[in-house]
């Protein structure tokens, strides 16, 4: 025997919104070992990041299926890309972890 549930389409499974990308946007301000930095993120996919002794501004691609995005910037030596995971980010605050590094590092929203 065969048996089949109706096929209403009431019970469509709903996946979660990702809003990773609208939180990001906006100023932060670093934490810990990366106080004094400041991160701009914009709406047009371009960033600026404020340090102690340098501003780079270039763009950034976000990658929603991975919680991360990429920093895309023009150095001495060419084309340069950092990619960082989003380990957490609210209103207020972004835990981020560098792939080229094991620490996280957190932001408050400037």
């Amino acid at each position: 025997n065969f048996t089949a549930c109706s096929d209403d389409d009431d019970n469509e499974l709903s996946l979660p919104v990702d809003n990773t990308l609208e939180l990001l946007i906006g100023t932060w301000e670093g934490t810990g070992e990366v106080e004094g930095e400041i991160l701009t993120f914009n709406k047009d996919n371009t960033y600026t990041e404020k340090g102690e002794n340098d501003t780079q501004n270039d763009t950034f691609e976000y990658f929603p299926n991975r919680y991360m995005f990429v920093t895309y910037y023009t150095t001495d030596w060419g084309e340069e890309n950092t990619i960082y995971t989003v380990v957490k980010i609210t209103e207020d605050e972004l835990y981020l972890n560098n792939n080229g590094h094991s620490d996280i590092v957190i932001y408050k929203r400037k």
